[in-house]
């Protein structure tokens, strides 16, 4: 689970349709047999009109620390509606529970004391002594410490983000950075976490963004001194701040602390803190403002004032803006610049593919598939993604043509098909054309294929007429087999006879019964004997020819057959 969420809340970070299924499935009692088997683990039956499918949940104490259920495939991750309904089912047994409790507390009110509450001695403590307590007490206890300074961070004022400063004292300096250290800085990102969801819900648009800004500028600087372990874990954190962030755009906010995010995700690319998995959000978010001059004046400037080579980013993110302002020449110009890192090019076009900016990555396409130094591999990469945008736009006549150049230069036919299909009525002349292009190129066995897959058996047997190799000759001998099982008889006797005036003896023999061996396996026996006394007639003195054929035959067979 990627994010550990709250009993009492869940149904907010699930899809409503989930929701509705759960809602349903709990009213009408579906959920049974819920128990606790071990501490924290909660199990669960649900019975559908599908079947019965257990859940499992761990809750500790009124968090979602991880479910599954045995509906769930393989990589499955998000809440399913009979998890929903087993969360809903339990939360309600854990609700009654504590309304138990609390009814049973208050019978006992009027009793005597049996024990002392903290609530009792916050009560009749002074502001001072509990001042004093709570001082002494985090002097004592570092992790004691660390959560008080979280949970009342946002009241300092003396600085402009005391949140960067509550994440400065778990995050190490040099290298050493043990476990408890480690399970003590995911401890404060959860609470720092939960505290910026709070504040959201509660329209604390400062709040929310100073959190989310805290944990976006110092995991971006530490994540690239984490293991990989680590790293996976801590990703998630900073990835949550960003979609906050982000997300913060969308609500009617001042625009002062909408400058504000734009500003800070901006620095951290200017100075390529953003992780590899969430630059390509950044740069979605940053370039759909490049409209706005002065944004476009700063990419610009970036771009400019950035020693060559550029880094990844800068570059992928001066192109987007370039797109967003329809300047898809001027995206070709500068990847220009870079025709000699074929790589650094590749990858600057998928970014805006990725990014849907696809006149950009049509004009660039066309403009490197134009280059000798492209691998064919990439070349391919290239052509599959024009091929995807034309067919997203509707631009049948880009699609017409790279199918023909996909079907050309692989002879793959499914090209060919999709080809005959977007063609319409214009098929005939686009087909000639396919056939005397293929013919002045010498690829016969791409156009015998073609002509085999059209059943145009006429221009396939001319075309098979001329061909001087056997086994290009048998991959489409079955098209006229067995209504022209002369044609097929000419063509073998005319083929192994020229292998015999070149070849002698006993191997030539055998690559003669090889070849027959085909074509009496596909059930032409009487076939292969016109064929066999055909070329014995022709070669009387070859006494090997008749002794190695016979071999074609069950021994009773033989004569008869020979």
């Amino acid at each position: 689970m990627q994010q550990k969420l709250w009993l009492k809340d869940f149904e907010h970070h699930i899809s409503a349709q989930t929701w509705n299924a759960a809602d349903i499935l709990l009213q009408s009692g579906a959920v049974k047999n819920l128990r606790e088997v071990e501490k924290h683990l909660w199990v669960a039956l649900v019975a559908t009109e599908e079947g019965q499918y257990e859940t499992e949940m761990i809750i500790s104490p009124h968090k979602i620390k991880a479910f599954t259920c045995e509906c769930f495939g393989e990589g499955r991750r998000l809440i399913c509606a009979h998890v929903a309904a087993s969360l809903l089912r339990l939360r309600q047994f854990l609700d009654q529970r504590a309304e138990e409790r609390r009814v049973k507390a208050e019978q006992q009110v009027h009793k005597e004391r049996s024990r002392l509450t903290v609530l009792d001695a916050l009560e009749n403590a002074t502001p001072e002594a509990v001042t004093e307590f709570v001082l002494e007490y985090a002097r004592r206890d570092r992790d004691f410490a660390l959560a008080l300074k979280t949970w009342f961070a946002g009241l300092v004022t003396a600085t402009e983000n005391p949140y960067l400063l509550v994440l400065d004292s778990v995050i190490p300096n040099g290298k050493n950075f043990r476990e408890p250290e480690f399970r003590r800085l995911r401890k404060t990102l959860d609470d720092l976490t939960m505290q910026a969801e709070s504040a959201y819900k509660l329209h604390n648009f400062q709040t929310t963004f100073q959190v989310n800004a805290a944990i976006v500028q110092k995991m971006g600087s530490f994540l690239p001194r984490s293991t990989e372990a680590r790293y996976t874990a801590l990703l998630q954190y900073y990835q949550t701040a960003l979609q906050h962030l982000i997300t913060l755009q969308q609500e009617n906010i001042a625009q002062e602390l909408r400058d504000a995010v734009w500003e800070l995700l901006f620095e951290q690319g200017r100075s390529t803190q953003i992780p590899p998995e969430s630059e390509r959000d950044v740069i979605r978010y940053l370039s759909s403002t490049a409209k706005e001059s002065s944004r476009f004046e700063q990419f610009n400037r970036l771009f400019d004032e950035t020693p060559a080579p550029a880094a990844p980013f800068i570059l992928h993110l001066f192109i987007a803006a370039l797109a967003e302002r329809g300047a898809a020449g001027a995206v070709v110009r500068v990847l220009d610049d870079f025709q000699e890192q074929p790589e650094l090019v590749k990858n600057a076009i998928l970014s805006l593919y990725y990014l849907h900016y696809w006149e950009a990555v049509t004009s660039a396409s066309e403009a490197f598939l134009k280059k000798e130094a492209l691998s064919p591999a990439w070349r391919r990469e290239l052509e599959d993604i024009m091929l995807f945008i034309a067919e997203q736009t509707g631009d049948s006549v880009r699609q017409r043509r790279l199918l023909r150049q996909r079907f050309l230069l692989s002879g793959s036919f499914d090209y060919y098909e999709k080809l005959k299909q977007q063609s319409g009525t214009e098929w005939p002349e686009v087909r000639q054309e396919l056939t005397a292009t293929l013919e002045a190129k010498g690829e016969r066995s791409k156009l015998a294929a073609m002509l085999a897959l059209d059943n145009d058996r006429e221009a396939l047997a001319k075309l098979l007429d001329e061909e001087g190799d056997i086994r290009q000759f048998q991959r489409f001998e079955a098209i006229f087999l067995p209504d022209d099982s002369a044609f097929i008889r000419e063509r073998y006797v005319a083929l192994l006879g020229d292998y015999l005036n070149e070849h002698f003896g006993h191997p030539a023999a055998a690559y003669v019964r090889q070849h027959l061996a085909t074509l009496l396996q596909k059930g032409e026996p009487e076939l292969v004997r016109e064929i066999i006394r055909a070329i014995t007639a022709r070669f009387p003195d070859r006494p090997s020819l008749p002794e190695e054929l016979s071999e074609l035959f069950p021994k009773t067979k033989r004569r008869v057959l020979l």
